[in-house]
This record gives structure tokens, sequence and C-alpha cells, in this order.
């Protein structure tokens, strides 16, 4: 029990010791940690005032850095920039003169382009103007034409008198086209011994003549064309064809043959419209042999026109046949004369050869018997008197032709 209890308060003491001692070391401990923190917070504080302190020139210092860094920045940017400026001042004026040089072609056309464009809207405008006038003017002839053909459509269709003045009208127009002349080639209104009177009588050559007739019947055709297709018009155009036969009938018995000078086979009825013609021709087949049975020959301005152009081709074949006759009376005449005149050349040429014989015949005398005679004058000095010694004889070498 001893032993135990000694052990147990053995085992107590070395807790107390132990508990002791770490007490002791404890606060041992806790002065040198009290030791330990003033010496940190001493440490931070300087090194609260060294941070300041270095943070301060730090900051001194990178503003003095910031400063010269500033100004070494931008004098260097100055000088690049005036560097770069100068590049680009010489690329910009080498740029410039190279888009001048490829503008100005440009610029050149433009221009021409413009100048054309002014002058072409400068006609436009004149051309516009004129086709403006040109337009009324026409509107007002077109007015005029309207109210002029209506009046003659109305006349031809009342007056007989009226549609034979027309087709005698444009008959002229055609003799004009042609080129044939009043009085010369053609006569207008002739009156003959019985009375009659041929509208025109063309001359041709020979002594042949050309009876015309313009006085062609056509009030039933201009009454019919003014008409919607109808029974009605067909009658009209009907009276119009039996109109134009009767017309040929009344021509074929004026017999001009007989009071006309001159030769001719058929009497020519015009009629001044092609249209007319074509329906008279359509509604009587027959119509055209029915006028060539009674020598009349019915002509339209286009069969007209070509009839009398062949009369002015006539009289110019005429006129060259004449002067070719012409020409070979002269050439006749002119041979009789030459010939004439040959036959006293070949008399004067036999003259002249006689002469010739006869002068040859005289030199050859004076040859052989004077000349010598006047050589012995010579020998004996006379010619030295007289200064002058006789000529040696020539003959005549060329004699005219036989």
């Amino acid at each position: 029990m001893v032993g135990a209890l000694e052990y147990g308060l053995l085992a107590v003491g070395l807790g107390i010791g132990a508990l002791v001692g770490w007490l002791m070391a404890r606060q041992a401990l806790s002065g040198e940690l009290l030791v330990a923190r003033e010496r940190i917070r001493a440490s931070q504080e300087d090194a609260e005032g060294n941070e300041q302190r270095i943070r301060a020139e730090v900051e001194l210092l990178a503003g003095r850095i910031a400063h010269q860094s500033t100004e070494t920045v931008m004098r260097m940017a100055e000088e690049r920039w005036k560097s770069e400026q100068k590049d680009a001042e010489h690329a910009l004026d080498t740029r410039k003169m190279e888009v001048e040089n490829l503008v100005k072609p440009l610029k050149e056309e433009m221009e021409k382009m413009i100048k054309f464009n002014n002058d072409m809207e400068k006609e436009r405008t004149g051309a516009y103007e004129g086709i403006k006038r040109q337009l009324k003017e026409l509107g007002e002839k077109t007015e005029s034409l309207s109210t002029r053909t209506t009046a003659l459509s109305t006349a031809l269709t009342t007056s007989a008198q009226a549609r034979g003045n027309w087709g005698e009208v444009k008959l002229r127009r055609l003799f004009e086209m042609a080129g044939l002349s009043e009085h010369v080639d053609f006569f207008e209104q002739v009156t003959l011994e019985d009375g009659s009177r041929p509208d025109f009588v063309v001359r041709l050559p020979q002594e042949a003549v050309l009876p015309i007739d313009s006085k062609a019947s056509g009030a039933h055709f201009l009454q019919a064309v003014e008409m919607d297709p109808s029974p009605q018009q067909d009658e009209l155009l009907l009276k119009h064809a039996k109109a134009m036969k009767q017309r040929i009938t009344e021509l074929s018995a004026k017999a001009y043959q007989n009071t006309i000078e001159g030769e001719f086979d058929h009497v020519i009825m015009f009629i001044p419209s092609e249209a007319m013609a074509a329906s008279a021709f359509s509604t009587d087949p027959d119509l055209m042999e029915y006028a060539m049975s009674k020598a009349v020959l019915i002509a339209t301005p286009v069969t007209m026109l070509g009839l009398l152009r062949t009369v002015a081709l006539y009289w110019q074949q005429h006129a060259l046949a004449e002067g070719a006759k012409e020409i070979y009376e002269v050439s006749r005449e002119l041979y009789k004369r030459v010939n004439t005149m040959i036959g006293h050349f070949s008399k004067v040429g036999g003259h002249l050869s006689n002469a010739a014989k006869t002068y040859n015949d005289t030199m050859n005398s004076y040859e052989t018997r004077v000349l010598p005679q006047g050589r012995r004058l010579d020998d004996l000095k006379v010619s030295e008197t007289l200064q002058s010694a006789l000529p040696e004889p020539k003959d005549i070498e060329h004699l005219p032709k036989e």
C-alpha cells in the first residue's frame, strides 16, 4: 500500500512539477513573445515609414522619368511626325501628280463630252422647236387641207365642170412631169371645124397626133366611196361603170379622126383616179375591150405618165434621127465640095509639074549654053570687074504628085 501511495505521490509531484515548469516556460515565452511583438511592431512602423519614403521617392523618380520620357517621346514623336509628314507630303505630291495625269485625259474627255452634250442640247432644242413649228404648220395645213378636201369632195360630187377641171389640172401636171411643153409638144382646148374641142392634142413626129379627153364621169363613184358597203353602194358603183361606158360611146361618136389634122388610131380617155378606173373595170370586166372596139384607150395617171414619157422619148429619138439625117446631108454636100476642090488641086498640080519641067529645061539650057561662056569671062577676069560670078543652076527635085 505504501508503495502504491509513494508511486501516486511521485506521480502527483511529477505532474505538479511539470505543470509548474510549463507555467514558468509559458511565462518566459510570453515575455519573449511580447518583446518579439514590440520588435515586430517597431519593425512594422519602420517599414511603413520606409515604405512611405520609398513610395515618395518612387513617385518622385517616376514623375521625373515620366517627364523625361514624355519629352523624349514627344520629341521623337514630333521628329517622326515631321518626317512622316514630309514623306506624306512628298507621297501626296507624287500621288497628286499621278492622279492629275490620270484625271487630266478624263477631264479633257469630260469637257469634250460636256461641250458635245451642250451642242447636242442646243441642236435638240432647235430641232425640237423646228419640229414643234413644223407640227404646228402641219396641223394648220392638215386643217386647211381637210377643209379644202371637203370642199373639193362636195364640188366633185355636185359639179360636172369641177370634175372636168380636176382632170385637166391633173393632166397638166402629168405633162410637166413628162417634160412636154405647151404649144410645142401639145395644145390645149383646140376648137375643131365642127365645134368639138378635145381637152388636149399631143403632137407626135411625122405629123401624127394624140387627142386626149379628161372629162371622165365620177359623180357616182365619189358618192359611193363615202358610204359603207351596202346594196346602195353597189348600185352607185354600177351606175359609175355605166356612166363611163356611156362616155366611151360619146367619145367614139365625136369622130375626131375626121376633124383633127394628123394620123392617130385611138382617142385617149383620161380618168384622174386609179381607184375610179379600177372600180369600173371590176364592176364591168368587159369595159376595156368595149373601149378598144370604139378606138378609145382608157388611161389612168400612172399609164398616162408612162405614155407621155414615151412621147417625150419618141421626140428625143426623132430629134436624134433628124440630126443624123441633117449630118448625112451635110456630110454628103461636104464630100461633093471636097471632091471638086481635089479636082482643082489636081489641075494646080499639073500646072506646077509643067512649070517645074519648064524650069528644069531652062536651067539645063543655062548650064549647057550660057554658063560655059560665063566661065570663059571668069577666066578673062571680067567677073572681077563686075564683082560677081554667074550662079550655078539648081534643078527642082521634088515635083507635085500626079
